[in-house]
């Protein structure tokens, strides 16, 4: 059975759902990104989509509805890359810190960068409502490396520099916020930066007892 898009005019016809979604969520990236949420409309995520009206309110109820989207798109990946590494039982302590930082905070970077960027710079507009299921996700992102700190301290294996939740967040912050520097293009990729951080934090942290 033919699934191609059939054209109807100006616009298109998809018989491929998931394929306006991506389609809906690529447009609303691009112009995001260009001209921010608040100059995007959802008029013209759906011109630059090639797609009608029905098509955007099929997949989201709103373009609210839509940026979190977005945010789910690459949180969903790090918690995947985040859950792999904790399960691994035989890596040691300052291991599981390590890798973390690399494979679940940066690496997803070389993927996502655009999304990341979107939803730091966007976040602000979504409601508080909306907001409570990505605090969620955010929440247990957090816990991966609250927990693994907590441990190292217990352990003996880090210092307790401060509160560890403080260092946790600190941790994340470094990583999050380099997508406004990150050149995805650029002769340094995020493993290689994942790495170099991972090196500066476990050796910061490390205990020297």
């Amino acid at each position: 059975m033919d699934q191609g898009p059939k054209s109807r005019g100006k616009r298109t016809i998809v018989r491929d759902p998931e394929g306006a979604r991506r389609a809906l969520l690529t447009s609303a990236i691009q112009l995001f990104e260009k001209n921010g949420y608040a100059g995007t409309s959802v008029q013209s995520i759906i011109d630059g989509a090639n797609l009608t009206k029905g098509a955007f309110y099929h997949h989201f109820k709103t373009k609210e509805d839509l940026l979190v989207q977005v945010h789910d798109q690459f949180i969903d990946y790090q918690l995947y890359r985040a859950r792999r590494v904790v399960a691994n039982e035989k890596l040691a302590t300052d291991e599981v810190l390590r890798r973390l930082i690399v494979e679940a905070l940066l690496e997803p970077m070389a993927i996502y960068k655009s999304e990341i960027t979107v939803y730091l710079q966007e976040r602000r507009y979504l409601s508080g409502e909306v907001f409570a299921g990505i605090r969620e996700k955010r929440e247990e992102f957090e816990r991966y490396f609250l927990d693994v700190i907590e441990r190292g301290i217990e352990e003996g294996v880090f210092r307790r520099l401060g509160p560890p939740r403080i260092m946790a967040f600190g941790i994340i912050g470094m990583g999050a916020w380099t997508y406004s520097w990150l050149d995805a293009e650029g002769p340094v990729t995020p493993t290689e930066i994942g790495k170099t951080y991972a090196e500066m934090v476990v050796n910061g942290l490390r205990s020297e007892g």
